[in-house]
């Protein structure tokens, strides 16, 4: 990464993954520009701290790269792609940008199909708290992080957010591997549940030698894909274990702060620190966050997730009334997981179902709609709106003084919701 200490463009620069490593290049010293296709709030955070932002994909745009780094979602035919391979500029993909990065640092990486985001978050602020000063890249905006995605340390160790979407994670050599869950996900790409589970495998033989897996013996998934690793195995959730004292709420989240307990005793943390830093944690961007009083919004868009994340809601609010919103993240999901989708809002008391959202470059033949699922989710309150405009006039319809509302949604739901309560 060093030899090109000049001018960085990158294509798609406004996913979360990438901003992240954009922000990490800016820290190292380079020159940083960006392209994507709409603005939106982490485009204008880049452009606020100096970076040149076009809201547009133009060939114009590398005309003075260096080098360019691309997200997995721009396809081959770009014209910023188009134009790099003309002038003989060197690429890479995010994902083998982020595989230099885990040769020259200590990488801790946290991997699997839910909780790779707070997981790595609690992580990162564990070894923050412990004074290992580690550089981090994660898949959401942290308050401890001045609401950003990334934070430049000065040792060795990284901290890095591991996605399984497009194989990603088979760049990366991580020296711990902690392996969260795996479930069938991604199916665009790895078609069936084995397929999945033969990519994870492939990930975790790219632990370094003397590294570790540090794998949640809970998850079926898990125990199956660890079966054979060439390298040590620490377990946890494998049986029961000291409640953490946290903040969030959840079972889930109890598991995801054991996996970051654990992967920080192996760098020699102490389990006063790491409790202390797990109490401070406050829950990230987009995670069960609380917009405003009595509203929440959660990236969930996977079955698992939403029944995890209701069922803490609940837990928390046992007697409060929960309207769930949900937009549907990309067809292919629905049409695949459509089953596990309709037992998925058991601890809700009223369900909204939004359009699908679609994901640029990963359409297909559309299977189940939206309308689909509100008429196959067996709850007495089932509805189906078109936009968030509907939703409110149902909402307010019957709304209750005790009632919450969870909007949950990986699209641009989040944006409207912001938006709409920002101005109430």
């Amino acid at each position: 990464m060093e030899k090109y200490k000049d001018h960085i463009h990158f294509i798609g620069i406004g996913g979360i993954g990438m901003s992240a490593l954009a922000r990490l290049y800016v820290a190292k010293g380079h020159t940083v520009s960006g392209s994507d296709i709409s603005g939106s709030d982490i485009t204008g955070a880049l452009q606020a701290e100096g970076m040149k932002v076009y809201i547009r994909h133009d060939a114009g745009n590398v005309t003075d790269a260096d080098r360019v780094v691309y997200s997995a979602a721009v396809l081959a035919h770009n014209p910023e792609m188009v134009a790099a391979k003309k002038k003989h500029i060197p690429i890479f993909s995010y994902a083998e940008a982020i595989g230099e990065l885990t040769k020259v640092y200590k990488t801790i990486a946290v991997s699997g199909t839910h909780g790779k985001s707070t997981t790595t978050a609690m992580l990162g602020l564990i070894l923050i708290k412990a004074g290992l000063d580690p550089t981090i890249i994660v898949g959401t905006r942290l308050r401890e992080l001045g609401d950003k995605n990334m934070r430049a340390g000065k040792s060795e160790y990284l901290v890095l957010e591991a996605d399984e979407y497009a194989r990603s994670f088979h760049e990366y050599h991580p020296y711990i591997a902690v392996l969260t869950n795996v479930e069938a996900d991604h199916l665009d790409i790895y078609k069936t549940l084995a397929g999945v589970k033969t990519g994870f495998r492939t990930y975790l033989k790219r632990v370094v030698p003397g590294g570790y897996i540090v794998a949640n013996g809970g998850d079926a998934g898990v125990r199956d894909v660890v079966r054979g690793a060439k390298v040590k195995i620490v377990w946890y959730n494998k049986k029961s274990f000291p409640n953490h004292t946290l903040r969030v709420p959840g079972r889930f989240n109890q598991v995801n702060a054991e996996a970051a307990w654990q992967a920080a005793h192996l760098l020699g943390v102490k389990k006063s620190v790491a409790e202390t830093a797990l109490y401070a944690y406050k829950g990230a961007w987009r995670r069960l966050e609380q917009i405003t009083k009595g509203i929440y919004s959660d990236y969930a868009h996977h079955p698992t997730e939403i029944a995890a994340t209701l069922g803490a809601l609940r837990e928390a609010h046992p007697q409060k009334h929960i309207t769930a919103v949900f937009q549907p993240h990309q067809q292919d999901r629905l049409n695949r997981l459509f089953s596990q989708f309709t037992k998925a809002f058991i601890s809700a008391d009223r369900v909204i179902i939004m359009p699908i959202y679609a994901v640029a470059g990963r359409e297909v033949p559309e299977e189940k709609t939206s309308e689909d699922l509100a008429h196959a989710i067996k709850k007495e309150y089932v509805y189906y709106a078109k936009n968030f405009l509907d939703v409110q006039n149902i909402i307010n319809e019957e709304k209750k003084k005790t009632s919450l509302v969870i909007y949950m949604s990986a699209g641009d739901l989040d944006a409207e919701v912001r938006a709409y309560y920002q101005k109430k």
